[in-house]
């Protein structure tokens, strides 16, 4: 059985793309679409919230784990078809339960997945504070 981050990370590099895709077209997106022009109104720096929205993502791919953890549903629940939505995991659960080689695979390319979206959200920070500095030099 993988490792709860394999799940979660599958989840923060779709949000990821996700808050990389609204990043880019932000500026666009606040004159069309009525939530951001809603949260830009709010607070004219709103997307340096960004990384809500991976965690968001990330927490999508726990649900089956939480609602089992929380004796909600069993696993034979949580492991059937419909869970899938939740990033293939009754599938990836039962394809790792018989091959060992594949859920260690999947455990440290979550690692690794984690490790980049956190070094990368730290660089968009640095990136963010730089353009503050030079328009307010």
């Amino acid at each position: 059985m993988p490792d709860k981050h394999v799940y979660f990370s599958i989840g923060a590099t779709l949000g990821s793309g996700i808050a990389m895709l609204i990043g880019k077209n932000r500026h666009k997106l606040q004159q069309t679409n009525a939530l951001i022009k809603y949260a830009w109104q709010i607070n004219k720096h709103w997307f340096l919230y960004f990384p809500l929205i991976i965690v968001i993502c990330g927490l999508w791919g726990l649900i089956p784990d939480i609602l089992h953890a929380l004796d909600i549903l069993d696993k034979e629940t949580t492991r059937s078809v419909y869970f899938n939505v939740f990033f293939m995991h009754s599938w990836l659960e039962q394809i790792e339960d018989t091959h060992y080689a594949l859920d260690r695979f999947l455990n440290i390319a979550g690692q690794v997945l984690l490790f980049f979206i956190c070094i990368g959200i730290m660089l968009t920070y640095v990136h963010f504070i730089k353009q503050a500095i030079k328009r307010n030099k």
